[in-house]
């Protein structure tokens, strides 16, 4: 079946980036592309904000936009190319510890798992640091027992400072080397003392043009650690099912639609000692794989009230749960493991179908609206026009703007927030998910219960153009909710 491999996860990928697909999300893409914008048009940008020094990503989209032009393709090819990235940093690393066939089956649960296709289709640095770090304990790991090649520690020393260029916490994860220091493997001390050194040349060399460009070297990190406040436990809750901070981190892996099945499959995995199926050469690359993902996991769920629990933050334990789960299907029969696999990958592709991928619907609405209306001048509430923003630059559309709903004027708001007086104009229905509109059947919709329903086939409130009457003054809608 080997030959098959390729196209299997070609095709799953497909049909996950299908499912999945969100685009522009106008939140912190926007962002990204307007430091992007800096370094097209006034090179060099040191960042106003944290998200304007994650450079990795944002050279990648100032890249694109000189390929491609401005406009939300820059955006998309940025985030396809680093979704192709990882898969191919994932091949080389799970090849390397269980074999081919492992490799494979590695890829196809990262390619289409929520938390990866998530951020697929929309540029973040999630991806970016995620490759960067798994490309490094390949390159680290390969040094194991080998301290004449001194390229590998380097290389990888390089790869773990461009991850914590994507996002400070990076280092977390990077504390997992501090046992294997002391230990002194599987890696040498020496090859470790390269790796810090060439990973310390990278932030040194942020530093300097940071301190060249705004006389602080620490610029960057200043603005990490001030862009957020305080992080409550309704912050923590959004997404997760939480009962007490001890066990909270766990919950999150156990019990979020991000993971699907694969921390479950992890622990049979490891119940049924996939380990025994490691290539000899493999089993230094998954001890750091794993020493890494174990302070990734231990270090974020202590900092619970700094970090929010949110899953893109346990990344590197995805990425090794499924290469232990990728080894241990590898060695079972071809029947069973093809049962097992499709049953994880249908739970993703599940989990992907009944995701949200439209939640900020009203200021797509707001560029119809812009594109139905030429003449007339749409108004709309601050938080709207804020997110529609570069789409309405993008399309050319100038005739909406922020402002209070007035009488007489036209006035965009989600159906269940409207301004009194208002005479309803035109209706603009969110898409239903990618399943709900393969789904969209008269005999289908009449059997799914009405809770599924509403997230299959109407997932976000119905955005709607209305007139003002002239009656009384009339107050602003509410912005929605991010």
């Amino acid at each position: 079946m080997g030959p098959w491999w390729p196209a299997i996860a070609l095709i799953l990928a497909l049909a996950a980036l299908y499912i999945g697909w969100s685009g522009y999300a106008a939140s912190d893409d926007a962002a990204y592309y307007g430091a992007a914008l800096h370094w097209v048009n006034n090179p060099p940008f040191a960042g106003h904000d944290h998200w304007a020094t994650r450079f990795p990503l944002i050279l990648t989209i100032a890249a694109a936009i000189h390929i491609l032009g401005a406009g939300p393709s820059a955006l998309l090819a940025s985030a396809l190319l680093w979704y192709t990235i990882l898969l191919l940093c994932v091949r080389a690393l799970a090849k390397r510890i269980g074999g081919d066939r492992a490799g494979w089956i590695t890829v196809i649960l990262i390619a289409t798992m929520p938390v990866v296709i998530d951020n697929a289709t929309t540029a973040s640095c999630d991806l970016v640091e995620a490759s960067f770090l798994v490309l490094g304990i390949t390159l680290i790991g390969s040094a194991a027992g080998d301290d004449g090649a001194i390229w590998r520690p380097i290389g990888a020393g390089l790869c773990f400072g461009g991850a914590i260029l994507c996002r400070e916490t990076t280092a977390l994860a990077l504390l997992g080397f501090a046992p294997i220091f002391l230990l002194g493997r599987p890696v040498s001390r020496r090859a470790l003392i390269i790796m810090a050194a060439a990973c310390g040349l990278v932030l040194a060399g942020e530093a300097a043009f940071q301190f060249m460009m705004t006389g602080n070297a620490f610029n960057r990190w200043v603005l990490a650690f001030n862009h957020d406040s305080h992080i409550d436990r309704a912050a923590n809750l959004e997404g997760n099912f939480l009962l007490n901070p001890v066990i909270d981190p766990l919950l999150v892996l156990l019990v979020n639609n991000e993971f699907g099945l694969l921390f479950w499959a992890a622990g049979v995995a490891t119940a049924m000692g996939f380990q025994r199926f490691f290539l000899r050469e493999g089993r230094a690359s998954f001890t750091i794989l794993a020493v890494l993902a174990i302070a990734a996991f231990l270090l974020v769920g202590a900092l619970y009230t700094k970090l929010v629990l949110n899953p893109r933050y346990f990344m590197l334990p995805a990425i090794a749960a499924a290469v232990a789960v990728g080894v241990w299907l590898g060695s079972l029969r071809r029947s069973l493991r093809a049962f097992v696999l499709a049953a994880l990958v249908a739970v993703n592709l599940l989990m992907l179908s009944v995701g949200n991928m439209h939640p900020r619907w009203t200021p797509e609405a707001l560029i119809l609206a812009a594109k139905d209306h030429p003449e007339a001048h749409i108004l709309t509430d601050p938080e709207t026009y804020h997110r529609a923003l570069w789409p309405l630059r993008w399309n050319g559309l100038s005739n909406a703007r922020e402002g209070r709903a007035q009488p007489g004027a036209l006035f965009l708001a989600p159906a269940d927030d409207l301004p009194p007086n208002a005479a309803i104009v035109q209706t603009y229905t969110a898409p239903p998910t990618a399943l709900g509109h393969l789904l969209d059947w008269p005999a289908i919709r009449r059997v799914v219960p009405g809770g599924v329903a509403r997230r299959l086939y109407t997932p976000s409130t119905d955005a709607v153009l209305v007139r003002i009457g002239d009656r009384g003054a009339i107050t602003g809608a509410r912005s929605p909710s991010p």
